[in-house]
């Protein structure tokens, strides 16, 4: 019986940590009968968990993760949508640092973004100083994205170029908040999301740099193994590295073959139907392909389709080719398929629109993540020594 009993105290510590997860409990004033999505990349893999709530303004989420990921959480309620032509841009999600424990969220569905976290622990709170310090740039934000967008639906550019000046600040602020954070905060396991969520801000010179910096627990984290691995592939598409090769049936059925361009400058754009600053880059684009492709400039387009939906492919092809004819989209187009190749991995897509210039050696030249006049502005001044007249 002593031989029993000492081999049962010996097991608890193994059945408690085969217990341990993580248990969040929101609670979100006026959320009705809206849904609650919970997007997160958690033991290596991105996923999306659709939650509903348990009681009056309650939901609660578990689970278990391996290492502390950052998460997003978003109430579905399509009325807080901004509507920029045919696209949509949902309304700011609350970010938060998940690990196993108890974290609390008290917040308004209307702008949840603007909730309280609580929790014990000293990870979740370091995290939650970051967006509590950069809470005020996020209102602000918000609230100048709703000018911008009601200013665009009635037409009225007046007063749009400083309200994106002002965007531009504030993002850079964000940036240059996160960045101190790096520098002042090395040991901790938030340094290392930090980092991640970086990663496309950052040369990756800067960002292997930063890594290297890193304590070896933090290295060899499944999180940290899979940056490491995210830098090296993000040197693949680093400017005069070749282009990688790939072909695919097209938009139109015919085969779309980037190695039978070779001799021409191409542009690789990475969009979606569902996403807002793709759409809204496409005007831009196709005064730039009326001016040069006569010269020997083509755009593929590789839509993503899957980045927010989990909707058949069936009906992401409908999505897709109606974006095509609403937008006048006259150049090549193909619909990222995984299944074919993993274009997303090979190029290491992190965001949209995410633009790739290849000259006509088939070099890269140029990477473009994001949507604004100075980038366009960038993208046609190379295009010009590219193919001069």
């Amino acid at each position: 019986m002593k031989k029993i009993a000492a081999l049962f105290i010996y097991c608890i510590p193994f059945l408690l940590n085969a217990q341990e997860g993580f248990t969040v409990t929101m609670h979100i004033k006026g959320l009705g009968d809206h849904t609650v999505k919970v997007s997160y990349q958690r033991n290596g893999r991105y996923g999306v968990d659709t939650l509903v709530k348990q009681g009056t303004d309650l939901v609660v989420w578990k689970g278990k993760t391996e290492d502390p990921q950052l998460v997003r959480v978003e109430v579905m309620d399509t009325t807080l949508y901004l509507r920029v032509g045919k696209a949509i841009m949902p309304s700011p999600a609350l970010g938060f640092l998940l690990a196993n424990t108890e974290i609390e969220i008290n917040a308004d569905a209307k702008e949840i973004f603007t909730g309280t976290i609580t929790s014990k622990h000293p990870d979740v709170l370091l995290y939650n100083g970051i967006r509590v310090k950069d809470l005020p740039g996020a209102i602000e934000t918000w609230t100048l994205q709703k000018e911008q967008n009601r200013k665009r639906n009635a037409n009225d550019t007046i007063g749009n170029f400083e309200i994106a000046q002002r965007l531009t600040v504030l993002k850079k602020m964000n940036q240059a908040m996160r960045i101190q954070f790096l520098n002042e905060n090395p040991a901790s396991f938030t340094n290392l999301l930090v980092l991640q969520s970086l990663f496309l801000i950052l040369p990756v010179s800067e960002s292997e740099a930063k890594f290297n910096q890193l304590k070896d627990e933090q290295k060899n984290s499944t999180t940290g193994k899979a940056l490491i691995l995210k830098i090296e592939s993000n040197k693949r598409t680093a400017v005069g590295k070749p282009v990688i090769p790939f072909s695919q049936i097209g938009a139109d059925g015919k085969l779309v073959d980037i190695s039978a361009l070779k001799g021409k400058v191409i542009l690789i754009d990475f969009w979606g139907s569902w996403c807002v600053p793709c759409r809204m880059s496409h005007p831009a684009l196709k005064k730039l392909y009326d001016k040069y492709k006569s010269k020997g400039f083509e755009i593929i387009g590789i839509a993503n389709e899957l980045a927010n939906s989990t909707r058949d492919k069936a009906k992401q092809d409908i999505a897709w080719r109606k974006a095509i004819k609403e937008d006048g989209l006259k150049w090549l187009q193909v619909m990222y398929d995984p299944a074919i190749m993993d274009l997303v991995k090979e190029f290491d897509i992190n965001g949209y629109p995410t633009k790739f210039l290849v000259d006509q050696n088939g070099k890269f030249v140029m990477r473009i993540l994001g949507n604004s006049d100075k980038l366009h502005a960038d993208l046609e001044e190379k295009l010009a020594l590219l193919l001069p007249d």
